[in-house]
């Protein structure tokens, strides 16, 4: 009986151990230089290759554990039931109740996106509407309700009469607490505490967290960009320069 040129047990021992495994690895486990042998092989046990790091990992689906938007990580290595990025970033927004924006969508997937999401609307797979200032990205099909549901939320959002439901702020005394916390930062710890706040909770963060604290949105926005950026300087309040001039007294003779 002729046995196969290129077994698979090997290979699956070595997926059953790393999970994740490397194109050259996958040659090697089967004795071969063959891209096209490699990909028949690794279609045949259900395999999926990264969308994060040029596709340069693959693994099989029935070790990864997807989450509800088909997507699944190893050692920061991302992987879709969808596939490729373009096929997952579409999958998301046609399933979406309000549709998206770039930096959500960002935030879902832990990779850039805008290349991906130009591609989406260039081939007409997504629409794309201009909305506070970003696009919502949004479904040929259901296009019309996701944004008209986008709109009353951020209407609903930024209204300031409306009590600000924040996950972690719900409770009066929490409030409350918040506020005593706040009195005792200075200005620019009270700004970074919020930037961080904000990136917490996404878009709308610095308008919602404004809302219920009363301080300048933009002042939030500026903390949030500073984390960001990562260039703090320690025991400075205010930019060199910075502030109220200082006032000379002048003698009088």
């Amino acid at each position: 009986m002729r046995l196969a040129k290129y077994s698979h047990r090997k290979l699956l021992g070595l997926f059953s151990r790393d999970v994740v495994l490397t194109l050259d690895s996958i040659k090697e486990a089967l004795g071969t230089t063959s891209k096209a042998t490699v990909f028949r092989k690794l279609k045949s046990l259900g395999h999926r290759a990264s969308y994060s790091h040029a596709g340069k990992y693959h693994t099989l689906d029935t070790l990864a554990s997807y989450n509800k938007y088909g997507i699944w990580s190893f050692n920061q290595i991302y992987f879709s039931q969808q596939g490729s990025l373009v096929d997952t970033l579409e999958a998301i927004i046609n399933k979406s109740q309000e549709g998206y924006f770039a930096s959500e969508l960002q935030t879902l997937v832990h990779v850039r996106v805008f290349n991906a999401l130009t591609q989406l609307v260039v081939s007409g797979r997504v629409l794309r509407e201009q909305i506070a200032g970003e696009y919502l990205y949004i479904s040929k099909v259901l296009g019309t309700d996701q944004l008209a549901r986008r709109k009353q939320s951020i209407m609903l959002c930024a209204c300031k009469e409306e009590k600000v439901l924040i996950p972690g702020f719900g409770s009066e005394v929490v409030t409350d607490c918040l506020q005593t916390f706040l009195s005792i930062l200075d200005e620019r710890q009270k700004r970074l505490y919020l930037g961080l706040e904000s990136m917490k909770l996404g878009h709308g963060g610095d308008l919602r967290l404004s809302q219920l604290t009363g301080i300048n949105v933009k002042t939030i926005d500026k903390g949030r960009r500073e984390l960001s950026s990562k260039n703090i300087t320690p025991g400075r309040i205010r930019k060199v320069g910075a502030g109220r001039s200082s006032i000379k007294k002048k003698l009088m003779w």
